[in-house]
């Protein structure tokens, strides 16, 4: 054969090598892949959009996006979406791109502290893949950016870096879909996983599951909760993976959809039980989910409650030891239903969080008997009563945790009581106390306005849920973030806040879980923009006779309960005053000017709400028509005069007790009937009060907390005895009363409070003083006091210097320093309604102008309210507005503030 020949036939093999080669390559590429299969199986969330330009444009619609779009991942997100399409030669745009395509998310934990994102993008059609390639030589073309190719186990990575600052993402091609990261590394452990040929999806248990077939889903979302301790564990304290990993092991996996409304994100879908030895599914498993009853009950102020549905509690203990059920057992069994963990709002990082253990007993008599066998003597302190409530402690440690478990760990004794069929536990009296108190008052979740929509949306009845306030939960989400993290949830604060209500639920169906996320976002309202342009709306101005001479009394009507302020004019004529239209409910004259508060008590025959106050010498009380209740007034004498009157009520049974005190430093103490009180006829002291008197119940032992202006402090009985180690001399003039802070013991009770010239001193009732700090003066005339929030709970500290005021927090942290217009008295004031939702207000006595501070400290309205006395407050947490009741000269204004959000 010729040579030539031959050549020919080598030619023509070597050309059908290399259109077979080509061919294969090109069916290779063309070949569908499912990118679920190529997604690591370490991913902790996957998210799966049809149509991502068609989510976005929603989103952009509803009140989340002004919170969204302020994030610094949708931002930088954003950019470089904007240089993107700078890029692209041509018309056609990402969001183009994107429209109709099938794109993937997955998120991966990358060692202790770090996470990324993978993303995978399909590309089509040629007019897709010239997009692609037109942008990357567009990129290349670009100084602000290198790029880098090499070559990974056979495949192609391109590496784009930024010159500037570093940043970067990597991708590479496969089977006609680019796969994108910031991450090198996950881009690598995606090729191996291709190489290793085992292409299986990590959502392979759903295959036959897609919620975008649906025309309001967005997305599929997928969890993988094997791994979400570990994501968990970039931001929280190492000490708290322990709960994390027990309660993440309910589930081996979800799939939800993601629907978006116009102020929530909600998820909804099935979950399928982590079924290994250990996991919390195996102590649940067969439990029927309960009711979400417990509202009624949690308080307004819960920050954070895992909830629990149980047919017997004692499950959640794990199996009997050897020699059969124990008492433990037979007790933990005695409980059914569901079981609460609330921890409460902190007010300080530093302190550990009040928490409440509700608990469902299926008889809780039976179950009450039990709990008094573990400790049967009753001793002094060891019960008291609160109401129709009997508190009882037990000495038992960690006695939630002996019964339901590792989660409930952390009360070192326990109080208890019952309300209902419900046994309460908490590890400090004043809690239970304070819970009590918001109960009767009504202060709960399923009678609170802002919380409603959220306990109507969410599932309403579960086997483990999951409820975070996140105002109130601030303090506890700093406390149990790592020290590295805490800076970037700061900086981030006032775009997490505004996603205020989070729930996640799981109920049992069959063998899964049916599953529900809801977000809920702060309510926008066109209403509200105008008020925030405006600063403040005058609603209603409530017209007197004479000037004012009181500061608004917020009180309730007690016909209908509605809402009524009260003040005093100038012709000593005290009256009541809707609250909504100013009109006249009542009207009594007086024998001379109201000392400190108008209080309500509910006294009488018939149970109905009284006005209770003082003048110079006499204490009033009277009904809702003006009249004098029977008895009243008490003529204390007519040479005193009185400065301040306080209600005592020592078992919160309305047995009261009212303590007034005169300008020379006497006590009288008298019953409703007018009776004085032994040691109390009057109690004579060396110098006037600085505060009204307090009460404080430790270990069972009533305790009469008294300081003087001269910085002595007196502990009295109630018999009038001093108690030993007082009365202690803080050797320093006062002007504030005390901060306190009631503990199991007289020792672990602290109290605090600031001397005149700046001294922050707290002591316990031992009369032991435990710290003493200096707070720095300014000026030689500069003068400090203590200024507690109205309902107790937390307090600042005002420096007052000649034109000028400072406060601090309880941290002794600088929160507003201001500069006015005169040297006159200041009247200051400091308003706490949960989360950051703080109010200071500073009235200038001269000019007769209250200025209002938010939470930032930034003012808010243009101009001050005109208020010739302190102004009371009330908030709407739905509406994010403060109604500010101001008295100046014969007039009370009401005005409506809106809130910084």
């Amino acid at each position: 054969m010729p040579k030539k020949t031959i050549y020919w036939l080598c030619g023509l093999l070597v050309l059908v090598a290399l259109g077979f080669y080509g061919f294969t390559k090109w069916q290779e590429a063309r070949e569908k892949v499912d990118l679920w299969t190529v997604v690591p199986d370490d991913a902790v969330f996957v998210v799966e959009t049809n149509n991502a330009p068609r989510f976005v444009e929603h989103l952009q619609q509803t009140d989340l996006w002004a919170t969204v779009s302020r994030m610094p991942y949708v931002l930088r997100l954003e950019d470089q979406l904007v240089l993107l399409d700078t890029m692209a030669a041509g018309r056609e745009k990402l969001k183009g791109f994107l429209t109709k395509k099938n794109v993937l998310v997955s998120m991966h934990v990358l060692g202790r502290e770090e996470f990324d994102f993978i993303y995978y993008v399909p590309v089509n059609t040629v007019v897709e893949h010239r997009y692609i390639r037109t942008l990357v030589e567009n990129l290349a073309r670009n100084k602000e950016y290198r790029q880098e190719l090499r070559e990974y186990q056979g495949f192609q990575i391109t590496d784009i870096i930024h010159q500037r600052n570093k940043e970067g993402l990597s991708y590479f091609s496969y089977h006609n879909n680019l796969i994108i990261s910031p991450s090198p590394v996950l881009i690598e452990e995606i090729i191996r996983k291709i190489n290793r040929g085992k292409l299986e999806s990590p959502a392979k248990d759903y295959k036959n599951t897609n919620y975008l077939s649906q025309p309001d889903v967005y997305a599929n979302v997928f969890i993988n909760y094997q791994h979400v301790p570990d994501m968990l564990g970039v931001f929280l304290r190492k000490d708290l993976q322990g709960d994390v990993n027990l309660i993440s092991s309910l589930c081996r996996s979800s799939l939800l959809e993601l629907k978006l409304d116009n102020n929530r994100l909600f998820m909804n879908g099935f979950s399928l039980p982590e079924t290994i030895d250990g996991s919390l599914y195996s102590r649940l498993k067969g439990h029927k989910p309960k009711t979400f009853k417990m509202k009624d009950f949690l308080p307004n102020s819960a920050a954070v409650v895992l909830h629990m549905g149980l047919d017997k509690m004692g499950t959640l203990r794990g199996t009997p030891g050897k020699g059969g059920p124990s008492f433990a057992d037979t007790l933990a069994n005695s409980f059914a239903g569901e079981l609460g963990l609330c921890y409460l709002e902190s007010y300080n990082t530093k302190i550990a969080t009040e928490k409440v253990l509700f608990a469902q007993a299926s008889n809780p008599a039976y179950t009450s008997a039990l709990l008094n066998r573990l400790q049967p003597g009753r001793t002094n302190g060891t019960e008291e009563r609160h109401g129709k409530n009997m508190i009882r402690l037990l000495t038992t440690r960690e006695l939630p945790e002996q019964l339901f478990g590792e989660l409930f760990r952390g009360f070192e004794q326990v109080y208890y009581t019952t309300l209902q069929d419900y046994i309460l536990f908490t590890d400090d009296v004043q809690t239970m106390r304070t819970l009590l108190k918001e109960v009767e008052a009504g202060k709960v979740w399923s009678k609170s306005e802002a919380l409603a929509p959220m306990l109507e949306q969410m599932q309403q009845e579960d086997n483990v849920g999951l409820f975070i306030n996140t105002a109130n939960a601030w303090n506890l989400l700093l406390r149990g973030m790592n020290p590295e993290k805490q800076t970037a949830l700061v900086r981030h604060s006032s775009i997490i806040k505004k996603f205020n209500h989070f729930s996640f639920q799981f109920s049992a169906r069959e063998q899964q879980y049916y599953t529900s996320l809801l977000m809920r976002h702060q309510e926008e309202s066109s209403v509200k923009a105008v008020l925030a342009s405006e600063g403040f709306r005058q609603e209603d101005v409530f017209n007197l006779r004479s000037q004012v001479l009181t500061m608004a009394f917020l009180t309730q009507y007690p016909v209908d309960q509605s809402d009524e302020v009260v003040v005093q004019d100038s012709a000593f004529v005290l009256q009541g005053l809707s609250a909504q239209s100013g009109k006249k409910n009542w009207a009594d004259s007086l024998d001379g000017p109201v000392v400190g508060q108008v209080q309500q008590l509910a006294f009488g025959e018939d149970k109905r709400l009284k006005y209770l106050f003082a003048t110079p010498n006499r204490i009033y009380c009277i009904d809702k028509n003006g009249k004098d209740v029977n008895s009243f007034p008490f003529n204390l004498g007519d040479t005193l005069r009185l400065r301040h009157l306080t209600v005592f009520d020592y078992s919160k049974n309305n047995n009261y007790l009212l303590a007034a005190d005169d300008h020379l430093g006497n006590i009288f103490m008298v019953d409703m009937q007018g009776n004085l009180q032994s040691g109390w006829s009057p109690m004579r002291l060396d110098g006037r009060l600085a505060a009204p008197p307090q009460h404080h119940r430790v270990n069972g032992r009533d305790v009469i907390l008294v300081i003087l202006e001269n910085g002595f402090v007196y502990a009295f009985t109630p018999q009038g005895e001093t108690y030993p180690g007082f009365p202690l001399n803080l050797e320093k003039n006062l002007r504030s009363g005390v901060y306190a802070k009631p503990g199991i013991s007289f020792r672990r009770s602290s109290f605090t409070t600031v001397t005149q010239d700046g001294q922050v001193v707290t002591f316990d009732l031992t009369g032991e003083v435990t710290d003493r700090q200096q707070l720095l003066r300014t000026n030689r005339n500069s003068t400090f006091e203590l200024v507690p929030e109205v309902g107790g709970k937390s307090f600042i500290i005002a420096r007052v210097d000649p034109g000028r005021v400072a406060l601090y927090s309880q941290e002794l942290k600088l929160l507003l320093d201001r500069r006015f217009v005169t040297s006159s008295r200041k009247e200051i004031q400091y308003f706490h309604f949960g989360g950051d939702r703080k109010l200071y207000v500073i009235t200038e006595t001269g000019p007769r102008k209250a200025y209002l501070y938010d939470v930032q400290a930034q003012p808010l309205g243009q101009e001050p309210i005109n208020a010739s006395a302190p102004v009371t407050v009330r908030y709407n947490e739905v509406q994010n507005q403060y109604t500010v009741f101001a008295p100046f000269r014969n007039t009370v204004q009401k005005v409506i503030v809106q809130g910084r959000d």
